[in-house]
């Protein structure tokens, strides 16, 4: 090696020895700022909303005068892997609190949230009745509910399309593209993020459960399968009876023969529906009446949970074109092959809700 060589080599080896103590220096100060008391005379309430990413978190306390360097500590929960997914909810950070004990509380979750119950079946009135009635939610959603006849809240043509353009679907409106679950959250979350969430959350299932499906031509897209899994979780709640309702569906859709089902009369009749279907509902030339109109209806009667999803995808084989309930209260129903079968069931289930005095 020549002498401009070796002094080549010399340097290198000077630049790397100073890159590896700034280094090494660099992360001797984080880990001691991670871990020094960000609080040293009260408390401190943390909100953090649902959606919310931790750089908003970060720079919030910042604003607040609580973190000093919020970007070094995003470094640190990405060296450490502790900031890859934060819980919204509402945080009480104590004195003695760091940086690193903080991310540890963002990644466990808050423990005062509260909650709200969105229902498999429920419209999605339904649910957005049960988000702008709830206490600690800020409803910010600039629309009327109106109420139907029997008494359940009801929401128009214009509110659906309103909320639709908030979610960004592409039809204008939002029934069943709302996944019903428990969701927590921290007091104060405004209504719009909520339903963003249930919104995200059913595009989520509504993929996966597309993903999975039959290799079958009855349902073109994913939109058909999010209305056919509405009316399925209309037509049962029992998990053993799913997929055999969808099969018969299935197998209806195939043979092009009508639906059919009393579920999407109902939605069809809409704000005037008092609790009973009438002969002239039957009759009543909507899109939604399946008994009158081929194939699916334009869109969703309800929302679907992930069961009713899956089943949908994934229809039980079998022959049977007709389903009856039992008038059990385990809310069995009764599938036949056959108009005569069918008809006799129908007959056997008017004549146990006449010894009932139903």
């Amino acid at each position: 090696m020549g002498l401009v060589g070796k002094r080549f080599f010399f340097a290198g080896i000077a630049v790397l020895v100073i890159c590896a103590g700034t280094a090494f220096a660099g992360w001797q100060w984080l880990n001691a700022y991670v871990t020094t008391p960000l609080l040293n005379n009260a408390d401190y309430e943390l909100t953090v909303e649902p959606g919310s990413s931790l750089r908003t978190v970060l720079n919030t306390l910042a604003r607040d005068e609580i973190l000093k360097h919020p970007d070094a500590v995003r470094v640190h929960a990405k060296i450490s892997g502790t900031g890859n997914r934060i819980q919204a909810g509402r945080y009480t950070l104590t004195v003695g609190t760091t940086p690193q004990s903080l991310l540890e509380q963002l990644r466990l979750g808050g423990v005062d949230l509260v909650q709200v119950r969105i229902i498999e079946g429920w419209t999605a009135a339904q649910a957005i009745a049960a988000i702008k009635g709830h206490a600690d939610i800020v409803d910010d959603l600039d629309i009327e509910l109106l109420q139907r006849a029997d008494g359940q809240p009801f929401l128009d043509a214009a509110a659906h399309g309103r909320l639709a353009r908030v979610l960004g679907i592409e039809q204008n409106s939002i029934e069943g593209w709302l996944y019903p679950d428990t969701y927590r959250f921290a007091p104060g979350t405004v209504a719009s993020d909520l339903l963003v969430l249930l919104h995200e959350k059913q595009q989520a299932e509504l993929t996966a459960a597309w993903a999975d499906r039959r290799d079958r031509r009855t349902l073109p897209d994913p939109y058909a399968l999010l209305i056919l899994a509405s009316i399925v979780e209309k037509e049962t709640g029992r998990e053993d009876e799913r997929s055999r309702v969808a099969g018969v569906f299935d197998r209806r859709l195939q043979r092009k023969m009508r639906l059919q089902t009393d579920p999407t009369v109902i939605y069809g009749v809409g704000q005037r529906y008092d609790g009973d279907i009438r002969r002239r509902d039957l009759n009543d030339q909507n899109p939604y009446n399946t008994y009158r109109v081929d194939g699916l209806p334009p869109g969703p009667i309800a929302l679907p949970g992930q069961a009713a999803l899956r089943a949908s995808a994934e229809p039980a084989d079998g022959s049977a074109l007709y389903f009856v309930a039992t008038g059990e209260p385990d809310g069995s129903h009764v599938f036949s092959e056959t108009v005569e079968e069918h008809e006799a069931a129908v007959r056997a289930y008017l004549k146990k809700l006449r010894q009932r005095g139903n």
